[in-house]
C-alpha cells in the first residue's frame, strides 16, 4: 500500500524550520504499521512546485493514502484546490488533512475533498488508519479511531475523541534520511555564513561565532520542547499540556546530526523554552559538553533570572526569543500571556544585559485595544530598542491579530459578525487569508472600536515613534551606521524587505557605513517600492515630523491596495468619528480579561454540530 505525506506553503517563501509534524508522521508509521506499506514524502513548502507540477507528482506515485500536513489555516486555499484535483485523477485515494487547519474540520469534510480530518497529534491516528484499511476501506467502520473528525453515511459530524498523547521520548522523533532522500538536507541544515563571510542573526554578534574551529560549521532547528504552559487566546496550537523531550534523547539526536551534517550552531525548537528548571539545568550540562552555539525561542517573560541566563550563555547560547505580544497589562489579560508587562520590562532588561540581541515581537489589534494600549506597547519598544546602543532599532515585529480556526479569537470573530455565519461565511474568510500573513492589512480584522483608517495607521505609527527615538537618544551618525550594518534584517526582522533595500540603497550604504543619512531624492523611490514603510526607517526625522499626518499616509496607501471609493469611505468614517469623539463612550464593552472567558460567557455559536465543539474550544 502506498502512503504520501505532503506540506502545504505556509506562507509566501519556504521556511527554513524542518516539517517536523509531517516527518515524525512517516517515521512513526514506518516503525508501528508494519513493512506492506512505502512511503514517500513530498514537501511541497521547500519546493514550491506548480499547481500541474504537484499533481503530476502526487498521480505518478499513486498513493492509496494522502496525508496533507496543513500547519497554518492560512493553506486553506492550497488544499481545497489541491484536494479536489488529487479526487478528479484518483478517486479512490484516501486523503487525510492533520495540523492546526484541521480545526476547521467541517468546513474540510463537506468544502473540499477531504475523507478524515486529524486535529490533533497525528503520529498514532494516521497509523492507526493505515492498519484499519488492511481491512477495510469502509469509513464507517473507523468511528472507533480516536483522534478523528469525520463525516457518516448522512453526512454528519463524527468526532472520535482525543488520541492519548505519545511520551515525551517518543515527540517529534523524525529520520533526517528523509529530508536527504527528498534532496532538501542543504535548505534545512546550512552554513551560518554566506558567500560574503556574513554570519546570520543572531550568531553574527558573538566572538564565538568566529572561533576557528567552527570554521565550515553548520546551523540546524532541533526540537526539544513540544507545547505550552500557557493558552494565549490567538494562538491555535491543538495539543494540550507541554512535554519536555528526556535530555539524553535530545542529546542522542545533536549528537548525530553533529556527527552526520558537521552542525555546530543550533536553533531549539521549543515551544516553551526554560519553564521545567531541572530540565533546563541538565540540558545546560550536557549541551555545554558539546560546544555548540546555539539560540532558544519561546521563552516566557517570567520565565529566567539573570543567574539562568548567565549559565545559558555559558553554555553557549546567544539570543532568546520572547513573545512579548503587548506592552499592556490590560492587552496581557485579554491575551491571557500569564505575565505581567513589568516580568515584560525585566525579561528584556535581563536579556539585553547579557548581551542577547533579543528581537520582540508584538499583537496589535485584539479586542480592547485602544489608542492608549497602544501607546504602552510603544513605550514599551522604545525601552527595549534603546537599552543598549548595539541594539538595532528596527528588531522588532508587530503583526496585526490573526483570527485562527480553534482559538477563542476566531470566536469572537464568529460572535460579532467579523466571520459571516455558517459555512459559507467561514470559507470565504479562510479563503481571503489564504497564503496571507499577518503583516498584511488587506484581509486583517479590524477587533477595535477604533477607525479602520487609524488602525491601519497604527503599525507605521508604531515605527515613527520607535525609530525616532533610537535616532534621537544615539544621535543621527549612530543611527545610520546601524541600519547600513543590519541592512539584512531591516524592515522588520522576518519581513523580507532586504533585498528592497539593498537594490534602492545600494549606491548610498557605504556612505551610511560612515553615519551620513540618504539623500532626500532616494525617498520617493522607496515611497513607490512594494514596501513604502521602509522610508520611515531611512527618515526618521522626516517622518517623525509628520506623524500626527500618519492616518493620512494610511489613506493614500488605501487608494493604492483598495481603489479611492474604499479609502474616501474610511476616511469619511475617521473624520466622523473624530468630530463626535468627545460624546462617544471609549470603554470596551467586556471586562479587561481573558478573551477565552469572554467567549465562553457569550456561548457556542447557535447551530454547531456538536462534533465542532471541542475543536472551537482548543486545547
Amino acid at each position: 500500500m502506498k502512503v504520501m505525506i505532503a506540506t502545504t506553503p505556509n506562507r509566501d517563501y519556504a521556511t527554513t524550520f524542518p516539517p517536523v509534524g509531517a516527518l515524525s508522521v512517516i517515521n512513526y508509521a514506518r516503525q508501528n504499521a508494519g513493512p506492506d506499506f512505502e512511503y514517500d514524502f513530498f514537501n511541497i513548502d521547500a519546493l514550491r512546485p506548480s499547481r500541474e507540477e504537484a499533481i503530476r507528482r502526487i498521480v505518478d506515485f499513486r498513493p492509496d493514502v494522502l496525508g496533507i500536513s496543513a500547519v497554518v489555516s492560512t493553506a486553506y486555499k492550497f488544499v481545497k484546490e489541491l484536494t479536489a484535483d488529487v479526487r478528479a485523477a484518483l478517486p479512490d485515494t484516501l486523503i487525510v488533512v492533520g495540523g492546526n487547519l484541521a480545526s476547521a474540520a467541517e468546513l474540510l469534510l463537506k468544502r473540499t475533498a477531504t475523507d478524515i480530518c486529524v486535529p490533533g497529534e497525528g503520529e498514532k491516528v494516521f497509523t492507526n488508519i493505515l492498519l484499519r484499511l488492511r481491512s477495510t476501506r469502509d469509513l464507517s467502520q473507523f468511528h472507533d479511531i480516536p483522534g478523528m473528525v469525520l463525516l457518516d453515511s448522512q453526512r454528519r459530524l463524527v468526532n472520535t475523541g482525543d488520541e492519548e498523547q505519545l511520551p515525551p521520548e517518543e515527540a517529534w522523533n523524525y529520520d533526517w534520511a528523509d529530508i536527504e532522500r527528498a534532496g532538501l538536507i542543504d535548505h534545512y541544515i546550512h552554513p551560518v555564513f554566506n558567500e560574503k563571510g556574513e554570519a546570520c542573526w543572531p550568531y553574527l554578534r558573538d566572538p564565538r561565532t568566529y572561533q576557528p574551529h567552527r570554521a565550515g560549521k553548520r546551523l540546524a532547528v532541533l526540537n526539544c520542547v513540544k507545547g505550552c504552559v500557557a493558552r494565549c487566546t490567538f494562538c491555535h496550537r491543538n495539543q494540550k499540556g507541554i512535554r519536555h523531550l528526556p535530555v539524553a534523547t535530545v542529546m542522542e539526536r545533536l549528537d548525530h546530526i553533529m556527527e552526520r551534517y558537521n552542525v555546530g550552531f543550533l536553533y531549539m525548537g521549543a515551544e516553551t523554552f526554560g519553564a521545567d528548571k531541572r530540565w533546563l539545568g541538565e540540558f545546560l550540562d550536557e549541551i555545554a559538553k558539546r560546544d555548540v552555539i546555539w539560540g532558544a525561542g519561546g521563552v516566557r517573560a517570567n520565565t529566567l533570572t539573570p543567574d539562568w541566563i548567565r549559565r545559558m550563555k555559558e553554555a553557549g547560547c546567544v539570543n532568546l526569543s520572547y513573545g512579548n505580544e503587548t506592552g499592556s497589562e490590560r492587552m496581557l489579560a485579554i491575551m491571557e500571556k500569564k505575565v505581567s508587562a513589568e516580568q515584560n520590562y525585566q525579561a528584556m532588561r535581563n536579556a539585553i544585559e547579557a548581551g542577547f540581541p533579543t528581537g520582540m515581537q508584538f499583537v496589535l489589534g485584539m479586542p480592547g485595544e485602544t489608542e492608549e494600549t497602544v501607546r504602552e506597547t510603544i513605550d514599551y519598544i522604545k525601552f527595549g530598542t534603546t537599552l543598549s546602543p548595539e541594539l538595532n532599532p528596527d528588531m522588532f515585529a508587530v503583526g496585526y491579530a490573526q483570527a485562527l480556526p480553534g482559538t477563542p479569537l476566531y470566536e469572537y470573530a464568529r460572535h460579532h459578525g467579523y466571520i459571516k455565519p455558517g459555512l459559507d461565511g467561514e470559507e470565504q474568510y479562510l479563503l481571503s487569508m489564504s497564503n496571507r500573513d499577518a503583516c498584511d492589512p488587506e484581509v486583517a480584522i479590524n477587533f477595535t472600536d477604533t477607525p479602520r483608517l487609524r488602525w491601519l495607521a497604527w503599525r507605521q505609527f508604531i515605527s515613527i515613534e520607535v525609530y525616532f527615538n533610537y535616532y534621537n537618544k544615539y544621535g543621527a551618525e549612530h543611527y545610520f551606521r546601524t541600519i547600513a550594518r543590519d541592512i539584512r534584517y531591516i524592515g522588520g526582522y522576518h519581513s523580507g524587505t532586504a533585498s528592497i533595500a539593498s537594490r534602492i540603497l545600494g549606491p548610498h550604504l557605504e556612505a551610511m557605513k560612515q553615519g551620513r543619512p540618504l539623500p532626500l531624492a532616494v525617498l520617493p523611490r522607496l515611497l513607490r517600492s512594494d514596501k513604502p514603510g521602509l522610508a520611515m526607517t531611512f527618515y526618521p526625522a522626516l517622518f517623525y515630523r509628520l506623524r500626527h499626518f500618519v492616518t493620512l499616509i494610511a489613506f493614500a496607501r488605501t487608494i493604492r491596495t483598495d481603489g479611492k471609493a474604499k479609502a474616501f469611505s474610511l476616511l469619511v468614517d475617521w473624520m466622523w468619528k473624530r468630530i463626535t469623539d468627545p460624546w462617544r463612550k471609549k470603554v470596551f464593552k467586556y471586562e479587561y480579561k481573558s478573551l477565552r472567558k469572554i467567549v465562553e460567557d457569550l456561548g457556542p455559536v447557535p447551530g454547531e454540530p456538536d462534533g465542532m465543539l471541542p475543536l472551537r474550544q482548543g486545547r
